[in-house]
């Protein structure tokens, strides 16, 4: 269960920082880019556990809140590929940081209320499926991003 609370101390802290007052762009690149390291790096390493519960549903206006919240960023659009291994026939797409960051933010938030109600393998479960299904990609390309403009 180490792997389990060293995940959710991670997405503790995204989660607290994605609702917080947004610091001065740069400053907040430079934390987008450790957080979803950290977040990256500790989610193939979760439990494989597992309960039925379903995370509880965060309306849009939550979302929009943290997405209008990582508008100050120094850029939000960047191009990527929709299916990246895909080398024969590219499909270029446009993506965007603060959505990528607000949707990795809903995705944790579910899973820390599992967590919080006591029903860790829940949360395991929702934390690992959304990264396979969902909020990977998102960081994955986020994290791309941020990092090739920071070079």
């Amino acid at each position: 269960m180490q792997q389990l609370e060293a995940f959710f101390d991670t997405a503790t802290a995204f989660c607290t920082w994605a609702e917080s007052i947004p610091a001065a762009p740069e400053d907040e690149a430079n934390t987008a880019i450790r957080m979803l390291s950290k977040l990256l790096a500790l989610a193939p390493e979760l439990p494989d556990i597992f309960d039925e519960e379903d995370a509880p549903e965060l309306t849009h206006e939550e979302w929009r809140v943290v997405y209008e919240r990582f508008g100050d960023l120094p850029f939000n659009y960047y191009l990527s590929y929709a299916e990246p291994h895909d080398t024969e026939d590219p499909a270029p797409v446009v993506g965007d940081v603060a959505d990528d960051l607000a949707d990795t933010w809903r995705d944790l938030k579910g899973g820390l209320a599992l967590y919080h109600k006591g029903n860790y393998a829940a949360a395991a479960w929702e934390w690992r499926e959304s990264f396979s299904t969902h909020w990977g990609r998102h960081a994955a390309g986020a994290l791309y991003a941020l990092q090739c403009w920071r070079s």
